[in-house]
């Protein structure tokens, strides 16, 4: 695995990745409730992308020096998760998309058995960037990691079966 130096720039773009998956996650919950089916699609695949590039970017940081990540084990909602620290910006990640070699190279305050039991609450409002997505993406993708590369497909089928191209048109 090719490493990635967590410069302040690209951790940015991860952040505004992060931020935006969390809206798109929202965003299809409220597509499928209103009966929106395509829409609902669309956004979860996008989202699902998003949260696999964020995997791809926090393990090649991790894989660059796992000294400058550090760790906490969380309880929420009976899953454990893994609350990363890279300078000063901070992510969650289920452990078992890393895998144990990259969760064993992290330090952690605490252990996976004795997870701290504290509710998630997310703070929509909290903004540390205006870069935009299209921005956040052409920057990871300069750094190897292509959003587009993290679909599950590049299509979804619409509730008439035309098929909608979810990729981002700006990226290669």
């Amino acid at each position: 695995m090719d490493s990635l130096e967590p410069t302040d720039d690209l951790l940015e773009s991860l952040y505004v990745v992060n931020k935006v998956a969390k809206q798109l996650a929202d965003e299809a919950t409220a597509a499928y409730e209103r009966g929106d089916v395509t829409e609902s699609n669309v956004r979860s695949a996008r989202k699902d992308a998003l949260y696999r590039t964020k995997t791809a970017v926090l393990s090649r940081v991790v894989a660059h020096d796992p000294s400058l990540v550090t760790g906490e084990y969380h309880a929420i909602d009976g899953d454990v998760w893994l609350f990363l620290a890279v300078g000063e910006w901070r992510f969650h990640q289920p452990p078992h998309a890393f895998g144990t070699a990259l969760t064993d190279a992290i330090e952690t305050t605490n252990s996976r058995d004795d997870p701290i039991d504290a509710p998630y609450v997310r703070d929509p409002s909290v903004e540390r960037s205006d870069r935009s997505l299209e921005t956040a993406l052409a920057h990871l993708a300069d750094a190897g990691v292509n959003a587009n590369d993290h679909l599950a497909s590049p299509t979804v089928t619409t509730e008439h079966d035309r098929l909608v191209d979810v990729r981002w048109s700006h990226l290669p």
